[in-house]
């Protein structure tokens, strides 16, 4: 058994409460810090595969062979890579002792960052499950993929509230009523996304 038309309680495109996380004053942070995130995968590719070329760079990253040329001049002009030509057609990147040591600081930051990124996100869930609780719901069930899969059951399980994950939505037998909300790899709503504030929802995306 499912709720039918269930509300939406967090900050989306469906009425509900709005959670104010961050202020709109930072319009562009996701790209800015899409863009970081990029650089840090590329000086990871750099340690651990320093035979990839440009192309293999590229598809590793889901970027254009333009947008990743753009990353290792970046790269280059700050001292962390350099670019020996092996013949007229093989090219190999290396990472300096400066992009090592970036790559260690980075990679602490992102760290940091993923932690904060996974906090904002409960806070943000805890109103979907609240609200799904205030609904006579006893569960939630979620349909498809999703990044957030280990939060909502973490939050669900804290809160002696079932949660069940599957291809497919329930039957309509099933004796248990369940809240449905839907993965990020799927077009149906209510969708994960439609709960968290833009600034994170832009940061959560299936790898398909």
């Amino acid at each position: 058994m499912t709720l039918d038309e269930p509300a939406c309680f967090g900050g989306g495109s469906h009425p509900g409460t709005t959670l104010a996380f961050f202020p709109d004053s930072q319009e562009g942070f996701a790209l800015s810090s899409l863009h970081e995130d990029k650089k840090i995968f590329l000086l990871e590719l750099l340690r651990t595969h320093p035979q990839s070329g440009q192309r293999d760079m590229a598809e590793a990253l889901g970027l254009s062979l333009g947008m990743t040329n753009l990353l290792l001049k970046e790269l280059t002009a700050k001292g962390w890579m350099l670019m020996r030509k092996l013949n007229l057609r093989k090219v190999q990147y290396i990472l300096t002792p400066e992009g090592l040591k970036e790559l260690s600081k980075r990679s602490y930051r992102y760290l940091k960052k993923s932690i904060r990124y996974v906090a904002d996100c409960r806070v943000q869930l805890e109103t979907l499950i609240a609200g799904a609780r205030e609904r006579g719901a006893s569960g939630l069930y979620l349909v498809g993929r999703s990044d957030l899969d280990f939060v909502l059951e973490s939050l669900c399980h804290h809160q002696g509230f079932a949660f069940l994950a599957a291809a497919e939505k329930p039957q309509e037998n099933d004796e248990k009523a369940w809240f449905v909300v839907y993965g990020e790899d799927r077009p149906e709503t209510p969708n994960v996304l439609e709960y968290m504030h833009p600034s994170l929802a832009s940061k959560t995306k299936i790898q398909q």
